[in-house]
């Protein structure tokens, strides 16, 4: 079977283009797919490209991010790849900040599944989708995501979603598969040092000014204490993380690491003791939690609803705080630290829980949906957890 994929694709190492390279990888290592091409927004590199040798996957750059034609060059992308299955890997700021970019993809969407494209779609905000509400901002992303349901086979990465949202679409395709670990086990040793990270895509909604009033708190009785903050600007926030630097430039201890490639994920991870999530707000799944648990590091996270249904789902553990509150913030963190037994405890819980839902087991899972439908209208049920 030949795939076309669409998403977004590295260089730029955020968000659900991650997503899209791991699980790209873990389905071209399964042998059982013959060809991968992944429709994706052009960089500095064009045409054709080949990732990974062996791994089969072709790299087609056609749109532009952020473009008003995105749609209708995805549409030519989508003819000049060839593979008539297709995988969509969907955010809705995948596609660029503008709204206008996102109802082209849209459109370029729809006329694919209607001149033949077979469509399995990934929707990665999941959580922000909530049809009962009357803000408008929330009745446009349900509106957006009932024009999903009419493409193809929705698939949502968290249960509770999935679940909630089969109740709030009656008849749309929707399914369950976990978003998965990048990684199989593989505990890390502590570092000598005590240190914190943050690592992930920067905006204000992840509450790092949050986390940076709480490490001062913990300055006070960890004078070595280190806070390393990784990763890149959100898109839709430019100059966000200026800001902030300037705004802290004058405390000691944090360490702003910018943007850092794959490779260099797993060294950042081994330098720190606990990784934090004061987030304010969660749209979905949240891949630090799982390469947390991956790389034995014990997590001190925000206690919001997909933040625990990630864990819950995955029967990971972790230290639950109010979002938005430094103080808790601190002595959870705090506590942690003084605590070995605890770190150890939580480390060895989520390696354990961690080995049933590595990539390897998710892309069997989407190689099964994958599978051309004998009715196309068919209905299918969310996949059980026990079969993953």
């Amino acid at each position: 079977m030949d795939l076309a994929v669409v998403t977004p694709f590295p260089p730029r190492l955020t968000g659900i283009s991650l997503y899209g390279l791991h699980l790209c990888r873990a389905m071209a290592q399964t042998g059982r797919l013959s060809r991968i091409a992944i429709v994706t927004e052009i960089h500095d590199k064009r045409g054709k490209e080949h990732e990974g040798g062996s791994l089969r996957l072709e790299i087609h750059r056609i749109w532009r991010g952020g473009h008003p034609a995105a749609g209708l060059q995805l549409l030519r992308g989508l003819k000049r790849a060839g593979p008539r299955n297709v995988w969509v890997n969907f955010s809705f700021g995948a596609f660029g900040a503008s709204p206008v970019a996102l109802i082209s993809i849209l459109i370029g969407l729809t006329l694919a599944a209607r001149q033949g494209w077979t469509m399995r779609i990934t929707a990665h905000e999941a959580s922000l989708i909530d049809p009962h509400a009357m803000e408008p901002a929330s009745r446009i992303l349900s509106a957006l995501f009932r024009w999903l349901t009419h493409l193809g086979l929705i698939v949502v990465p968290l249960r509770a979603d999935a679940e909630r949202l089969q109740d709030c679409f009656p008849g749309a395709p929707i399914v369950h598969i976990p978003h998965g670990s990048f990684y199989p086990p593989h505990a890390l040793p502590e570092p000598e040092n005590p240190g914190l990270l943050f690592f992930g895509v920067m905006a204000p909604y992840k509450g790092l000014a949050i986390l940076l009033e709480a490490f001062q708190m913990l300055r006070a009785r960890h004078p070595t204490l280190t806070l390393e903050i990784a990763g890149a600007e959100h898109p839709r926030f430019p100059g966000y993380i200026n800001r902030l630097q300037a705004a802290y430039a004058h405390r000691h201890g944090i360490r702003w690491q910018g943007p850092v490639s794959e490779e260099e994920a797993e060294r950042i991870f081994a330098r720190n003791t606990l990784v934090l999530l004061p987030y304010l707000q969660a749209t979905g799944p949240s891949s630090v939690i799982y390469r947390a648990a991956a790389w034995g590091r014990p997590i001190v996270s925000s206690d919001l609803p997909a933040l625990r249904a990630t864990a819950d789902e995955a029967g990971l553990v972790g230290n639950w705080v109010p979002p938005g509150d430094p103080e808790a913030l601190a002595q959870a963190i705090d506590s942690m630290l003084r605590e070995a037994s605890q770190r150890e405890q939580q480390r060895q819980r989520n390696l354990q829980a961690i080995a049933s839902c590595t990539m390897d087991r998710i892309a069997e899972a989407y190689l099964r949906i994958l599978e051309p439908l004998p009715v196309r209208s068919a209905v299918p049920q969310p996949l059980p957890q026990e079969n993953l």
